[in-house]
């Protein structure tokens, strides 16, 4: 059996069930400063209603967005980080001829969105079935490509400029330019009151000398993907419109005419908007249901062995993405708004405020602290993602180029292998021994010139310790059957034995230590297992920093993030500091060039903190990067 298959399944249904139960969420209690959106971007009155993905960023410079990031940005000493981009973009117009400050500022001002529709999602899927080799019938036999050519390809491009009459002369410019150097005629015409300009298809771009290269250029020149394929732009009512193909134009122009629905009065789509901030540097949202609909299903099939147990019912849910700055740092918020009509108990965790109480048990000064809860599914397709590795299938695939996805049975018969060598099943004797209640932390690496030094730690709650011990004994037992260079001791943590392993060929580097303290399977480097049974005379939970950007973030939650980069970033700094020292000494001009202003300094940024939560059917998280107001 080939081990991508396997690797490609296990990973698919990880990512899965974290993107569903992470669950890219917005708060949804009140935080100082937040307000929810009260309608969508002016870019989806052009989009059409069925829009699968609508993506929108913010291109006004003088907006109150963009006048928050540049204060984050002068905190962080590189105030002119915007002029700068502005420049070189001028700079480079200016080379070719083609692109002035004028042509800058007619652009930018309003807004710029992609929309994604249903015709886009069906070429993704047929372009992948195309290469799936599947012994579990996923595909049709007699399943036939999507016809590229005048078919749409479901992607529009939208701009809503500060100057639309500038703006129109400039990509009316640029249009001219791309068919001379196609040698063909731009075909001018109408529709309705809308402009439209079409530049037909080139030829197909030269191949590259790599077989692997050669053969992506024939499967994207397949789809007119390869740069050659037609281009269509068309403007009205202040809008701006781009794609592949008239019809992909086409649906717009009818959404901006009125004629067809608009995301802007999509009923769903404003219930995602209004979950997330109201102010935001861009702004996504994805509709689920939209893209199982454009699904065949073959393809449906395929997602719901992806998913096992979770039905696939659950990916009919509508998600938003918003970035924003704010007086803190710049925000990520996400929320997904999931179909209740379905059984979601495998992919969703209540809230806990036991969880705020797990920062107590790692130590003041930790670099890396997560904790919480997970969902019932988030273990599955690592039985035989193990098992594979155990057996030692060969994870490059060999010649195979195709995706494979074994059957239940083929499952079942990797995993009975890897026991026979495990001496235990990694399905029932560990996997299925583990809780949902987990803490992990680690202290910054120190790295000298012959050794490395950290301590970190991960821990899962078990439900049956007795017999995960015997598991992890088992598991020593066989890495020291397998690895004929590495050494296995034991150790007392407290009143329990974990193991310990190190490496002859890896001198300096400290042991990996693993077993089952308490009602938790641990594992850990350094003296992570240690301080985890150890209650730290100064904890993190302590901490003024954690506490204000904790404070932050929704107060309600079952999972906690916190990342201390000042740790990373002071060191950083001081090195960058001694080398400008250095060349100073051997240049006296280059002391004086100084690389950040005196009103910022890039150790402002000192930590991201993060949260994930669950409310009714609304699920999402939120995580801000801080960055200090001064020293």
């Amino acid at each position: 059996m080939n081990l991508t298959r396997g690797w490609t399944r296990a990973m698919w249904r990880s990512l899965t069930a974290v993107a569903l139960v992470t669950g890219f969420g917005a708060p949804l209690v009140s935080v100082a400063g937040i307000a929810a959106q009260e309608s969508l971007p002016g870019t989806a009155a052009a989009a059409p209603e069925n829009a699968v993905l609508f993506h929108v960023a913010d291109l006004d410079r003088d907006s109150a967005q963009w006048q928050q990031s540049e204060e984050l940005l002068t905190r962080v000493g590189v105030p002119d980080a915007l002029d700068l981009w502005e420049a070189a973009i001028l700079a480079e117009g200016e080379a070719s001829g083609d692109f002035s400050q004028a042509d800058l500022d007619a652009l930018l001002g309003g807004e710029m969105a992609v929309v994604v529709l249903p015709a886009a999602v069906e070429l993704i899927a047929t372009m992948t079935m195309e290469g799936l080799d599947s012994d579990t019938s996923f595909r049709a036999e007699d399943a036939t490509p999507t016809a590229a050519g005048d078919a749409p390809f479901g992607v529009v491009g939208i701009l809503l400029p500060g100057d639309f009459d500038a703006a129109w002369e400039y990509v009316e410019g640029q249009v001219a330019d791309l068919a001379a150097s196609r040698d063909v005629a731009v075909a001018e015409s109408t529709y309705g009151e809308a402009e439209v300009l079409m530049v037909p298809a080139g030829a197909e771009t030269d191949q590259s000398g790599m077989d692997a290269e050669i053969a992506m250029d024939e499967w994207m020149g397949g789809h007119a993907m390869d740069g050659s394929g037609g281009f269509v732009t068309a403007a009205a009512d202040g809008f701006i419109l781009v794609g592949g193909t008239e019809a992909d134009v086409m649906g717009s122009l009818d959404v901006i005419a009125g004629t067809a629905g608009s995301l802007a009065d999509s009923a769903a789509a404003r219930a995602v908007a209004a979950e997330l901030p109201a102010d935001a540097l861009s702004f996504t949202y994805i509709d689920g249901g939209g893209i199982l609909g454009a699904l065949d299903p073959e393809a449906i099939a395929m997602l719901q062995s992806l998913l096992m147990e979770v039905p696939v019912e659950a990916l009919n849910s509508q998600a938003g993405i918003a970035i924003s700055a704010d007086a803190p740092g710049f925000r990520f918020d996400t929320v997904t708004i999931l179909n209740d009509a379905v059984d979601l108990a495998a992919i969703t965790v209540a809230n806990d405020p036991t969880v705020a109480a797990a920062a107590e048990r790692a130590p003041a000064g930790t670099f890396l602290f997560q904790a919480g809860r997970i969902p019932e599914s988030s273990f599955q397709g690592l039985p035989f993602a193990l098992a594979q590795a155990v057996n030692g299938d060969d994870i490059s695939g060999g010649e195979q180029a195709t995706m494979m996805f074994p059957t239940e049975e083929e499952m079942a018969a990797e995993i009975a292998t890897a026991a026979a060598t495990l001496e235990f099943n990694p399905e029932t004797d560990l996997f299925d021994l583990l809780g949902d209640e987990f803490i992990a932390f680690s202290s910054f690496p120190s790295i000298g010139f012959e050794d490395f030094g950290v301590d970190a730690v991960a821990a899962i709650t078990t439900t049956d310790p007795d017999a995960l011990a015997e598991t992890a004994r088992k598991t020593a037992a066989w890495i020291d059957r397998a690895e004929s260079s590495v050494d296995i001791a034991t150790r007392s943590a407290g009143e329990e034995t974990v193991y310990v392993v190190t490496d002859s060929e890896m001198e300096g580097a400290p042991g990996v230590e693993f077993g089952v303290v308490g009602d938790q399977a641990v594992i850990g480097i350094g003296g992570g297992v240690d301080q985890l049974v150890t209650t730290p005379a100064d904890a993190l939970a302590a901490d003024s920093q954690f506490q204000t950007v904790m404070g932050l973030l929704p107060a309600e939650y079952y999972q906690i993030g916190y990342v201390d980069i000042g740790q990373a970033i002071d060191p950083l700094l001081m090195v960058i500091g001694a080398m400008g020292m250095m060349d100073g000494a051997e240049d006296p001009d280059a002391a004086v060039a100084t690389p950040v202003t005196a009103s910022g300094d890039p150790g402002n940024i000192r930590a991201l903190g993060a949260i994930a939560y669950q409310q009714d059917n609304v699920m999402g998280a939120s995580a801000i990067l801080y960055i200090a107001d001064g020293g």
